[in-house]
């Protein structure tokens, strides 16, 4: 076990500081866009949890892909049906690509739906 005395100083320090709230008000480290959305597509099912509702959910993923590249968002799709195995998020995603890159939605589409 490590000696608590000796240590105690380090106790802390190399941490940064905390830069955000999370939805239960304590305190977190803020995601990029892209980071949050990754999160989102690879574990969001679009249902109420203990801090947000469906729509809430559906409202900050819709934010989250139109502050995103739209190739990142037609790749995030791709990952989050191929890999994570998720079916809602995906068609979202390839929704909000049918208004700003047909090309990457028909590219994608195959992968997705």
């Amino acid at each position: 076990m490590a000696n608590a005395q000796l240590f105690a100083s380090f106790h802390g320090a190399l941490m940064p500081n905390a830069t955000a709230t999370n939805e239960a008000g304590g305190l977190a480290y803020a995601r990029s866009p892209e980071a949050t959305l990754a999160l989102y597509a690879a574990t969001g099912c679009l249902n109420r949890t203990y801090y947000a509702s469906a729509g809430e959910q559906l409202d900050q993923a819709l934010a989250l892909a139109a502050q995103c590249d739209a190739a990142f968002v037609a790749r995030t799709a791709v990952y989050a049906r191929k890999v994570a195995h998720m079916k809602d998020m995906p068609a979202l995603l390839l929704a909000t690509l049918s208004t700003r890159d047909g090309d990457l939605l028909t590219k994608a589409f195959p992968h997705v739906v």
